[in-house]
């Protein structure tokens, strides 16, 4: 019981212990953003860094690319995890994180992907992994996913991944290995060091050393040590295997349910046992992994695995490779327990560890030169690897890895850069020495092979080595740590120095002439300038120097009158390069070094790899060129030579005087005869390498550069850009020397801007930086050189054309920079007219790829040039580059033939597509189908929607497999919900199919449904602002087959999306329209409506239901839930579709009372409103009752005024009419009646008012008997004419030809503003008046309505009442709308008004009231009819149905004389016979 419970306790702690270790390690890397794209960073150049070191013919699999796809996707996706702060969004991409990181994390640890290590993978997914499960607060999951990173990959997870967690967790289990090693080191030093007997075991032994101890050590000493820091590496990566799987077996261990034995705690062992207990204090050359660069790859560390007869330990990670060892070192065993925390044996010889010490011995002895010269030995090795030198006094090494940070920053264009840097101050050295023969591989044999002069000589290196290490100031970042690391040595190792044999060179000067040397930089000039004050600065350095705000010489403090440097000291740059060519090896020593161009110039048979500038095409230009120049070179020197060694030994000589001439002459004339006479020389060889070779010294390049800024004559500055461009295309050095000063590259730009093409090529040859070609603005140079007709023809053929240097340059001028540069460059080439140049170029092979690119990126930036790009652009020769292309080349293929088919001309479009369709080489669309099926996922959509355009040239009628799988790229596009953005791109790649776009190839589509749905403010912003309202260069006739054929296509795609697999996508858009993303959700609500929308045009094919099925809630969700009104809209359309459908208009009938409201809110803004409103009124399961209600607004009094006889609503302003002569003008915009303007013109009642149908012109009738005309204006009416008709007005209806009225006698009279007025008698008293076209309705007592032709001046009867022997029956009155009549007045057997059908006359209905109806007004919907007790009645207009009524304040003596409803039928103004106005908003 006891034992149990003590273990328990011990359990519980350690589960503690690790859940609080590793989670504060996993909350610190959480917080540090930039920790973790550094960590990210720096993993990532390693694995390129092995991308690099494998062969390059071995063909990488895609399943294997699309493992290390999923671990960079996963990490993407729990970097926007931790970043985000929608709960939501957590969730979602740390589901796909795990899902994508799960993949490599159950890789096979014993095999490789794409050349990279699975246990480096795993364990890196697991790191990931351990974060992912932190964020979801489970923090034993995220303990487990560590430890499981230990277990698979020991040695990295304590170098890279998590070296701090390792020191937490398993450094203190560590002590018996560590006195172990200290005591075995400590023999080991002992051997070495004399006179060490009396040190104690944790002595810093690298205080101890210098030159001399170093090249004391024998080759079986080196060989233990490097044996010794195999087993300590082998032994810390055992035990931290065996404490990961202890720790992960307690976490796992449940007393209560385990019937697994209890975990032990292991014993980490190492190899042997130490003689003595060491200090707890762990000295500071005991490291726990060799600080690696990132950039080292895993070549070195598996080579043991590998190869193991071959194999060298990680000691051979120094800066210089030492050969093979042919004895290999034997492979430690270490004996354990048989228990469950037995090795892996796949682990056992996995990784190596190399000591900060041991890397420091065979860093010294790598100075030796003979070592260098093996390339057999530099292939068979991994690529070099570094480590600072440790020192008691330096600090930890971080300092080494921030510098490394430091410089890959400063350098990305090259993630080996890194390596470079290191080699630069090493090997530097080395290469300068002279050439001696190459060593055996045995290097056991040292001792006794070696010949003793080159001992000697080696020696003599690494003394100066020191030397120069004390004097040079050095201009890099690893200056630091070579100060820290040798100023011990150079104190303590002089004198065994000093002992070493010199040769009599060494004893010669060892510094440069004082005036070679800048004062600023101590460095040898490069681009010397004198000042006025006499004295030579380097450009760079006195630059800065003004920079700084200094106005003053540094040495003579004299003030300088001009900021501006004179031109170079060609003099003195001259003396300066032909003293560099006699004292080369002190010239490499103080050579002013600035930009990393200098340190990857080293010869690569010293084992240094060459690093240049990104330029692909220019590199595999002068492959393809350079065998044939190299071949005519090695025919000139064959035996069967023309030209004889004696002949071009004396050509040779003829020469020289000619360079002399060039380099020091300082007569023009006499320098461009001289390159003339060099230039024929050369090309009458054949292009001699020999010739080669002596025209390439620093001296002669540079005459050649004064040439071309000093000469006039433009054959000979032809002929020297095409010697400097040979040169540069053989010999990389000849252009460092040109790029080093930056007035040679500013002369060559001022050519080139000039208009001399062949500059360009020579521009080109320099690779320049992206900064470098923008700083000159040379697009409108490169524009008129790839536009000239006709090139300049010369007997020297250039490297490359111009017009195909100049289009390379223009590719990287566009390509390179931010979005903003990019859009600036490519609007400069459209405004130099460079795109029917470029066009006009495609016929060229070379370069084809470029102007692809090019043209692309002016169509990104101006759309509208597309249209010219389209109709004038070769297509089968983008297609034939296509076909040929890799998968890069065909992305930007693909990219560029989308964009051109998006023209805002349908007819056009068509064209363009049959011509891809059809010419080329290959069957384009089985290309892109295949295309289809292998493209990366960002270019699926873009060969997709193009595949179906192909396809649809033609009518849908017959299957077809290019449109199925192309619609199914694009449906499953819409499923990808971990891919939001991807998403998106799918949605909007649909809307674009049909074929509404804008001259910027942008979908309209959206503003063209408003535009249907009646809201046409959008499509006319659109319209006016593409300029696509028709031109006056288009033909009306060509616009309208224009907008057939785009109606033609509309349908087609239509059909073809919605009939895919019997509607698939709708049940796809049901889904994308619940997205928590408003874009994606806007963008599938215009997908859906648009295809809703088509629907009803498209016969019926068995769709409809399964899109009323999927759409139908969303809609009404969108309509209920949407504060956007154009997204209320577009649901508005979609449903005003489906009311056709009597199943969709009963499911819309739930609803009804929910989204009645809103509908009617939108009357004003859609049209498709009312068909809605009229539909669900209509339906029997709606009560309509329920639908409808009111609320009073307002209610004013004018009783002052007497009885309200008539009231008018004109354009937002309620005009009524009063009985003592008055006319009141009110505001009524914001449902609150205003009172705006009284007139009082009338003399007497005025009875009636009148408004023409233009709206301008109101017309009044009064008892005065006058009508009068009024113009009516903002706020204001103005009486205009007046007319005497002789009689009272008691009803009127005028327009600007005619005004009929009626009076006290029977019959109407009509009036033609002139004369008097004409008597229609028809023995009927007339007391209501309508009028329809040329024809006039009068309501008449009897219940009668007679019909009065205005043309004719006759008269019929409309309708005849019934007649009563009790009461008189009259219409009160009349109202005409939709092609109806609607009557009202006397109560005659409980029916007070009828409708009427004017075209039969027939009688549709009956209002069935039993009050007398004095007026009506009707809307859309319904029908208002006041009564004389002061009640308004509310009737469902189409079914003629009483809904409600409303009762008119006053009491019930009060009498309705006037009705009349705003223009969308949302307010109800009525006047009544105590003088009040009352307002209603109906609802």
């Amino acid at each position: 019981m006891a034992g149990n419970y003590r273990f328990e306790m011990d359990q519980k702690d350690i589960n503690r212990f690790l859940n609080t270790t590793v989670g504060s390690f996993i909350q610190d890397r959480l917080i540090d953003k930039k920790q973790r794209k550094l960590h990210k960073e720096q993993c990532a150049e390693r694995l390129a860094a092995e991308d690099g070191c494998s062969d390059k013919d071995t063909e990488v699999q895609y399943s294997e690319q699309a493992v290390l796809a999923n671990l960079d996707w996963g990490m993407d996706a729990l970097e926007e995890a931790i970043n985000t702060s929608n709960m939501e969004t957590k969730l979602a991409r740390l589901d796909y994180a795990e899902k994508m990181l799960q993949v490599c994390a159950m890789l096979n640890s014993h095999q490789k992907t794409a050349g990279v290590p699975n246990f480096y993978l795993s364990a890196w997914a697991h790191l990931n992994l351990s974060y992912l499960w932190k964020l979801r607060n489970n923090i034993s999951n995220s303990v487990l996913h560590v430890l499981e990173m230990f277990i698979i990959d020991p040695f990295f997870s304590r170098i890279d991944f998590a070296p701090e967690l390792w020191k937490s967790l398993f450094l203190p289990h560590m002590s018996s290995i560590i006195g172990w090693y200290s005591e075995a080191r400590h023999r080991l030093m002992m051997e070495v060091i004399p006179d060490s007997s009396d040190l104690s075991f944790t002595v810093d032994f690298d205080q101890f050393f210098n030159e001399s101890l170093v090249y004391s050590v024998r080759p079986d000493q080196a060989e233990k040590m490097q044996k010794l820091e195999q087993l300590y590496g082998e032994s810390l990566d055992d035990n931290t295997r065996l404490y990961a799987k202890y720790y992960k077996d307690c976490i796992n261990y449940d007393s209560t349910t385990c019937k697994k034995v209890i975990p032990m705690v292991p014993i980490a062992e190492p190899p042997m046992t130490p003689l003595h207990e060491v200090s707890r204090k762990i000295p500071d050359y005991v490291k726990f992994g060799p600080i690696l660069p990132k950039s080292a790859g895993f070549s070195a560390i598996l080579k043991d695995k590998e190869d193991p007869k071959e194999a060298c330990s990680r000691l051979n990670q120094t800066s210089v490779p030492l050969g093979k060892v042919d004895s290999p070192a034997k492979e430690s065993q270490v004996s354990e327990d048989a228990s469950d925390y037995e090795q892996d044996d796949s682990f056992a010889d996995s990784h190596k560890l190399v000591s900060p010490m041991s890397m420091r011995i065979k860093e010294d002895l790598g100075c030796w030169p003979k070592l260098q010269q093996s390339k057999e030995s530099s292939r068979d090795h991994s690529p070099t690897v570094f480590s600072p030198l440790d020192s008691p006094k330096t600090p930890s090494p971080k300092v080494s890895s921030s510098k490394q940070n430091l410089q890959m920053k400063r350098e990305p264009a090259s993630i080996l850069r890194l390596l470079s840097r290191h080699i630069m101050t090493d090997s530097s050295i080395s290469a300068s020495l002279p050439a001696s023969p190459p060593l055996p591989n045995d290097t056991s044999s040292w001792s006794t092979d070696l010949d003793s002069e080159v001992i000697v000589e080696a020696r003599r290196s690494c003394m100066k080595k020191v030397n120069r290490r004390q004097n040079m100031n050095f201009a890099n970042g690893n200056s630091q740590l070579f100060e820290n690391s040798y100023v011990n040595e150079m104190d303590e190792g002089s004198q065994s120095n000093m002992s070493f044999p010199l040769s009599e060179k060494s004893t010669q000067r060892t510094r440069p002439p004082k005036d070679f040397v800048c004062p600023i930089t101590s460095q040898i000039f490069s681009d010397p300038v004198t000042l006025e004050t006499g004295q030579t600065y380097e450009r760079k350095a006195i630059q800065e120097w003004i920079k700084r705000g200094n106005t003053t010489c540094p040495i003579t403090r004299q003030p300088l009158s001009a900021v501006a440097l004179p031109k170079t000291n060609y003099v003195l740059k001259r003396l300066i390069t032909s003293w560099k060519e006699q004292h080369p090896d002190i010239a490499q020593e103080f050579s002013y070094s600035e930009t990393p161009r200098n340190s990857s110039s080293i010869s690569p048979s010293y084992g240094i790899p060459e690093i240049s500038p990104p330029s692909k095409s220019y590199d595999e230009y002068v492959n393809n060129l350079n065998s044939r120049r190299f071949n005519r070179a090695t025919v000139s020197t064959s035996p069967t030579s023309v030209i004889s060694q004696a002949t071009l030994e004396t050509v040779i000589n003829d020469l020289k005087p000619h360079i002399e001439c060039l380099c020091n002459s300082e007569d023009l004339k006499e320098c461009e005869t001289a390159v003339l006479t060099i230039a024929k020389t050369w090309k009458d060889s054949n292009a001699e390498s020999a010739i080669h070779c002596c025209l390439s010294t620093p001296t002669i390049v540079n005459g050649f550069v004064e040439i071309l800024s000093a000469s006039l004559n433009r054959e000979v500055i032809r002929t020297s850009i095409y010697i400097l461009s040979e040169l540069i295309s053989a010999e990389g050095s000849v252009g460092e020397t040109l790029t080093s000063v930056d007035s040679d590259f500013d002369c060559l730009a001022s050519l080139l801007k000039n208009g001399l093409s062949e500059a360009a090529v020579l521009i080109y040859q320099l690779r320049p930086s992206f900064a470098q070609l923008l700083a000159h603005e040379f697009i409108s140079s490169l524009v008129q050189i790839i536009s000239n007709k006709h090139e300049n023809k010369s007997d020297l053929q250039l490297i490359m054309e111009p017009k195909e240097a100049a289009i390379a340059l223009l590719e990287e001028i566009l390509m390179g920079g931010d979005e903003n540069c990019k859009y600036i460059n490519a609007m400069g080439v459209i405004s130099a007219n460079g795109i029917p140049a470029l066009i006009k170029c495609m016929d060229r092979v070379e370069g084809r790829h470029s102007i692809v690119s090019v043209l692309l990126c002016c169509i990104k930036a101006d759309r509208s040039c597309r249209n010219v790009i389209a109709t004038r652009i070769d297509l089968p020769l983008v297609l034939e580059l296509f076909h040929g292309g890799n998968d890069g080349l065909r992305g930007i293929c693909v990219e560029f033939l989308s964009e051109i088919v998006q023209l805002n001309r349908r007819t056009i479009c068509n064209k363009v597509l049959q011509r891809i369709k059809e010419e080329g080489a290959f069957s384009t669309m089985h290309a892109f189908l295949v295309y289809l099926q292998m493209a990366p996922m960002e270019q699926q959509l873009l060969i997709a929607t193009l595949l179906l355009q192909l396809d649809l040239l033609v009518e849908p009628r017959k299957m077809s497999i290019y449109r199925e799988e192309a619609i199914e790229a694009l449906i499953e596009g819409l499923r990808r919900k971990d891919f939001l953005n991807f998403q998106i791109m799918a949605s909007d790649a649909l809307i674009s199919l049909s074929g509404r776009l804008t001259s910027s190839g942008k979908s309209y589509n959206e503003e063209l449904l408003l535009k249907i749905a009646g809201f046409d403010q959008p499509y006319n912003t659109v319209m006016k602002e593409e300029k696509l309202i028709l031109h006056e260069t288009e033909s009306k006739e060509t616009m309208e087959e224009d907008e057939k054929a785009a109606k033609s296509w509309e349908k087609r795609v239509a059909f073809v999306l919605c009939n895919h697999e019997k509607g698939s996508i709708f049940k796809v858009l049901e889904e994308c329209l619940k997205s928590d993303s408003l874009e994606m959700a806007k963008s599938c609500l215009v997908l859906s409506t648009w295809l809703v929308h088509m629907l009803s045009r498209l016969p019926e094919t068995g769709v409809r239901n399964a899109a009323r099925k999927s759409l139908l809630d969303q809609f009404i969700n969108v309509l209920l839930s949407s504060r956007n009104l154009e997204e209320k809209i577009l649901a508005t359309l979609a449903l005003k579709s489906f009311i056709k459908d009597q199943g969709a208009l009963e499911e819309l009938g739930v609803y009804a009372k929910g989204i009645y409201k809103v509908l009617r809110k939108l009357k004003r803004n859609s049209v498709v409103v009312t068909d809605i409103l009229k539909a669900l009124m209509n339906l029997p399961s709606v009560n309509a009752m329920e639908l409808w209600s009111c609320s009073e607004v307002v209610e004013l009094g004018s009783c002052t005024n007497g009885e309200v006889l008539c009231l008018l609503h004109l354009n937002g302003r309620v005009l009524s009419s009063h009985a003592d002569g008055t006319i009141k003008v009110w505001d009524a915009g914001k449902r609150v009646l205003r009172f705006i303007q009284e007139v009082r013109e009338h003399t007497k009642a005025v009875t009636c008012l009148y408004v023409s149908s233009s709206g301008d012109k109101l017309y009044s009738g009064s008892l005065d008997k006058t009508i009068r005309v009024w113009t009516v204006k903002q706020e204001e009416i103005y009486c205009v004419q007046v007319h005497d008709v002789k009689e009272p007005v008691y009803h009127l209806i005028a327009d600007p030809n005619v005004a009929c009225f009626s009076s006290q006698g029977s019959g109407i009279k009509v009036y033609n503003w002139s004369g008097v007025p004409k008597h229609i008698n028809f023995n009927k008293y007339v007391k209501c008046l309508a009028m329809s076209d040329n024809t006039l309705y009068c309501g008449c007592s009897g219940y009668s309505i007679q019909e009065v032709d205005l043309c004719k001046h006759t008269s019929s009867s409309f309708y005849s009442g019934a007649k009563k022997l009790l009461g008189k029956q009259t219409i009160y009155s009349l109202h005409i709308q939709g092609g109806l009549l609607f009557a009202g007045g006397s109560s005659v057997d409980g029916t007070a008004g009828k409708v009427f059908s004017i075209s039969t006359k027939g009688v549709t209905g009956s209002l069935s009231t039993g009050f007398d109806i004095q007026c009506i007004a009707v809307s859309n919907d319904f029908l208002f009819t006041g009564t004389k007790c002061g009640t308004i009645e509310v009737w469902l207009k189409e079914r003629v149905t009483r809904i409600a009524a409303i009762k008119m304040g006053g009491g019930g003596h009060t009498r309705i004389t006037s009705l009349v409803l705003d223009a969308n039928g949302d307010m109800l103004f009525a006047g009544s016979s105590d003088g009040k106005i009352q307002a209603w908003a109906l609802e």
